[in-house]
């Protein structure tokens, strides 16, 4: 047996280099936004009510992409720009496939209407990416406030756009919408019980109720007035 010290392992066998994990990051936000982008327009193709069984193009869901894919980064700023890269990519694959396969005043305005979101994604992408990688890397309330922001955003889609529907507890045996804004409404609830530590769930609860709230009064008019800026051509 050699007593002669053991040769420490080449570090660039272990750990892939710098340049491949950041393409291969930014190529996971890439095709995971096309993806989106894709499932959104099929979504749209499909119609009432076949499309509320791929609901892509519920705001919590875009949101939610943009999370997860900032979640999956190694670092706060670069999980910031997965989230932007993720909703660009999003907006791109959408818009192409009407610009190329739709017909009409769609193809005409998908342009214009790409520019509009893909400015919204300009904000919305690092703002959720962030605060994705932030619930992983993070602690305390910036870390409560990064799962809080994404259990606002599905508890104020719902309470807002379905809360009509969902008053009427028999509508959600014929009508999906209903059972759709449904689930996100538990999905919001259940988030900072799944997302966050023992000692941070009634801190989460109350910074989600608290920006639900907020929530709740921007996202009507706000969305309204994007939709209506991007059906301007």
């Amino acid at each position: 047996m050699s007593s002669s010290p053991s040769r420490a392992p080449d570090v660039t066998t272990i750990r892939p280099p710098l340049v491949s994990r950041a393409v291969g990051g930014f190529g996971w936000s890439i095709g995971g936004g096309a993806a989106l982008g894709a499932a959104a327009w099929l979504s749209d193709e499909l119609g009432y009510p076949l499309g509320l069984l791929l609901p892509a193009n519920a705001i919590g869901v875009w949101l939610g992409v943009a999370f997860a894919l900032g979640g999956s980064a190694r670092t706060i700023p670069t999980g910031a720009l997965r989230g932007l890269i993720g909703l660009l990519s999003a907006v791109a694959a959408y818009y192409l496939l009407f610009a190329t396969l739709g017909e009409g005043f769609r193809v005409i305005a998908a342009p214009h209407a790409a520019t509009i979101w893909g400015v919204v994604a300009l904000v919305a992408g690092p703002i959720m990416g962030g605060a994705g990688a932030v619930w992983r890397y993070g602690a305390g309330w910036p870390r409560i406030i990064g799962v809080a922001l994404l259990a606002a955003t599905l508890l104020a889609e719902a309470v807002v756009f379905g809360g009509p529907r969902l008053i009427h507890v028999d509508q959600l045996v014929y009508d999906p919408g209903a059972f759709l804004y449904l689930a996100e409404f538990v999905i919001a609830i259940v988030l900072p019980f799944a997302l966050l530590h023992r000692e941070e769930r009634f801190r989460g609860y109350v910074a989600t109720a608290a920006l639900g709230v907020v929530g709740a009064l921007a996202i009507g008019p706000v969305t309204a007035i994007i939709r209506g800026l991007a059906d301007r051509f």
